[in-house]
């Protein structure tokens, strides 16, 4: 027989599979790498497709900047065209482009826009970063910092 601590334990368990499941299913499916780049005094920019290729965003990460964007992760409209890519945002009620990658290919120089400030910030594709980066990482902190 089934005694109330034992069906009261049960349920508990139960529970919380259903929410760890619940949990795994609000995870978006994003990129197997993350893809940085590094720049003019120790930044650091670090980017990960989120959602389906065809949804064109990505989660963009400005790191070593006095800005408000220091370490805010944001998803951003990703353009891809034969002279490079630039990842939108809004600022402002306007589209801001913030990051602009120069050419088809990662390794040219690439600029990092970011707001209120005047001057541009070079950045290039950095293998190192990029391998540091783990995208299911990235993913989790980009989740956490929305609640």
């Amino acid at each position: 027989m089934l005694t109330y601590r034992k069906w009261a334990a049960a349920l508990i368990a139960s529970l919380a599979l259903l929410s760890s499941l619940a949990h795994a299913e609000d995870r978006p499916p994003v990129a197997d790498k993350v893809v940085a780049y590094g720049g003019e005094h120790g930044v650091k920019v670090w980017t990960l497709r989120i959602g389906e290729r065809s949804a064109n965003e990505a989660l963009v990460q400005v790191e070593g900047v006095d800005n408000d964007w220091n370490m805010r992760i944001q998803k951003m409209k990703v353009e891809k065209t034969d002279k490079g890519t630039r990842y939108f945002t809004t600022v402002d009620g306007k589209p801001f482009a913030a990051l602009i990658i120069q050419g088809p290919d990662t390794w040219s120089p690439s600029e990092l826009y970011l707001p209120g400030e005047s001057q541009v910030i070079r950045v290039a594709y950095s293998d190192g970063l990029s391998e540091a980066g783990n995208a299911q990482a990235f993913l989790t902190d980009y989740l956490n910092q929305k609640e």
